[in-house]
């Protein structure tokens, strides 16, 4: 007998969306970022603005890091729905290792990003390359998700949308 849940809970999808609006977020205001911590390093003095920007990444990447516990939480509480039916046995693995790889990548940037920011470590460069593979397993992710949705048509961004009946 299957025990995962028919669909996932309304806190998931949320939380969902919060990564993907936070993670862009990120990427928008990366350069501020980047130039206050290598004044920071340097010994020079940030501009204002940029100031404000890098307080706004820390910020955003708080709540990632909460989202993304949040997340894991739910995850290994309630369980999710099993994949689209029809998907391979391949596309399944595919799926769950694509997924077990975003959470790490998400935990990796926060990790990375805390220790750079908090002057503990100067881990900026590795966060550069986890924040590259971020980009490219969020760009296959979205892929997937389009490919799912309109050439198999098998509903699956209809499972990270909020509906009445959620």
């Amino acid at each position: 007998m299957n025990t995962a849940p028919q669909t996932y809970r309304p806190a998931q999808i949320i939380l969902h969306w919060v990564v993907v609006l936070g993670i862009l977020v990120q990427w928008i205001f990366n350069e501020q970022m980047v130039r206050v911590v290598e004044a920071m390093q340097t010994g020079v003095t940030p501009v204002g603005s940029d100031v404000i920007m890098a307080w706004v990444h820390v910020g955003v990447g708080s709540t990632i890091l909460l989202a993304v516990l949040a997340r894991l939480y739910l995850r290994f509480r309630f369980g999710v729905p099993d994949h689209a039916q029809g998907a391979s046995q391949m596309q399944v693995r595919i799926a769950t290792w694509m997924h077990r790889a975003l959470y790490a990548a998400l935990l990796g940037m926060v990790v990375t990003g805390s220790l750079t920011w908090n002057g503990i470590a100067p881990l900026g460069d590795l966060h550069f390359y986890i924040n590259t593979l971020l980009f490219a397993l969020a760009l296959a992710h979205a892929g997937a998700a389009l490919f799912n949705q309109f050439v198999r048509k098998d509903g699956t961004m209809r499972r990270m949308m909020l509906s009445k009946k959620s």
